[in-house]
């Protein structure tokens, strides 16, 4: 069974900590924003219920204060009628009247909000007696005084009956009146707590970028690091053979100007990656790996749909990154008869998270044993002892980690070796 040479652990947690806390962010601001609406709501359905209670009282203190009225007329018109036996025109009209409104007050749908049980019992009773006894009364136009009673104890009941409205409809008011402000306060609060959010995520995706610069400018060393150290220390041996005395031979001396050559080919090259990832100067994959195939002597087995192959990726690392894993894998075919060397990419899908692009480099050639494969990230480590002077596994495992990506390895002795680059789309 293969063995797998995944990234660094630690790393691996610090980025899905990353990840979730950039998640519980996003959701807290979610939901902070949401619960600013509802308070926000909350608050116009408190302000309408409190224009609505207002209004209602209003309605009955208007129909109280009406009938009121009314009865302080009545009774006027009944002590003229007693003192002068004659029956005032407008009593009868006025009694009616009193009646409807009475009525009215007593059918409102709302009346019990304002008014209790008992007054509303009350508010019968006074209809009853002004039907009963005051309206027949003013029919037949004699016995007024018999009238004077009941109407006596009518004016008294509606003047607390008002009192009682007028009471309950403050304390209804005042109870809407807190909740508006404590809806307000909730939104103050949600509002708020939006905002201090919102200023995290903006610290957090400004450290976040400024994490990504510092990885940046560390693969990019690392890479120069290892492209130039085998060099540096041919020629400091070259370096060793100038005596002052004799002439170097001439196969060092053109070493060292091809290792001169080579290291400007690589200052060149990293300088082109660096302003390729600057501009952000994007490439169809099948566009690569089509050069790649081209340049390659070996035959390459291509495997990738037409969606992985339209996705766009940074040219130049991208390039430089399948180019050393291809040229990796012919190394380890090359003491094979049936050499294979193949390459997969598609598009993998994530509910609730971005595509990925996934590729493939594998090979059937001598594989790794696990110390090996232990060491093949760890910087400055090469089997090939200078034969190679590419990027290494360590390195494209740097450059893929500037672009947000991950590299991993399985191998085992005489099984072959699969690198899987994972980038997000």
């Amino acid at each position: 069974m293969g063995l797998v040479c995944r990234g660094d652990t630690s790393g691996a947690m610090k980025s899905i900590l990353r990840h979730s806390t950039s998640l519980i962010l996003y959701a807290g601001l979610i939901v902070s924003i949401c619960l600013s609406v509802w308070s926000l709501l909350r608050t116009d359905i408190y302000r309408q219920q409190t224009e609505l209670i207002l209004g209602q009282a209003s309605e009955i203190q208007w129909r109280a204060s009406q009938s009121k009225e009314k009865v302080a007329r009545i009774i006027g018109y009944l002590n003229v009628a007693v003192r002068s036996g004659e029956k005032p025109p407008r009593l009868l009209l006025e009694i009616q009247l009193l009646s409807f409104n009475l009525k009215s007050l007593v059918h409102l749908d709302y009346a019990a909000t304002f008014i209790t049980p008992q007054n509303i019992a009350g508010l019968h009773k006074a209809i009853k007696a002004v039907d009963t006894v005051v309206l027949p009364v003013a029919a037949i136009g004699k016995h007024y005084e018999q009238a004077l009673g009941p109407m006596l104890v009518i004016d008294e009941y509606l003047a607390g009956l008002a009192s009682a409205a007028v009471d309950h409809s403050q304390a209804l008011s005042a109870t809407s009146h807190i909740a508006t402000d404590a809806a307000r306060n909730r939104l103050v609060f949600f509002g708020a707590l939006s905002a201090l959010i919102l200023s995290i995520i903006s610290i957090h995706q400004y450290s976040r970028i400024n994490r990504k610069k510092d990885q940046h400018i560390r693969s990019f060393s690392l890479l120069f690091a290892h492209m130039t150290r085998t060099r540096i220390t041919a020629l400091r041996l070259f370096l060793g053979y100038l005596d002052g005395k004799s002439h170097p031979p001439r196969e060092m001396a053109d070493a060292a100007l091809r290792t001169i050559v080579e290291l400007e080919s690589i200052n060149e090259g990293l300088m082109t990656i660096g302003h390729a990832r600057a501009e952000l100067q994007p490439a169809p994959l099948a566009t690569l790996l089509e050069d790649i195939v081209r340049n390659c002597k070996y035959d390459l087995r291509i495997d990738a749909d037409g969606e992985a192959g339209a996705v766009r990726v940074p040219a130049s690392q991208f390039h430089l990154l399948i180019d050393e894993l291809v040229r990796n894998s012919i190394n380890a075919v090359a003491a094979r008869t049936d050499p294979a060397i193949s390459i997969r990419a598609y598009v993998r899908r994530r509910f609730l998270r971005g595509a990925q692009l996934v590729l493939i480099v594998s090979d059937n050639g001598t594989g790794m044993s696990p110390s090996v494969l232990a060491k093949a990230r760890e910087p400055f480590f090469s089997t090939k002892a200078g034969v190679h002077v590419g990027l290494g596994l360590t390195n494209c495992v740097e450059l893929i980690k500037t672009m947000a990506g991950t590299l991993d390895i399985i191998s085992a002795p005489g099984a072959g070796t699969s690198v899987r680059i994972t980038y997000s789309i």
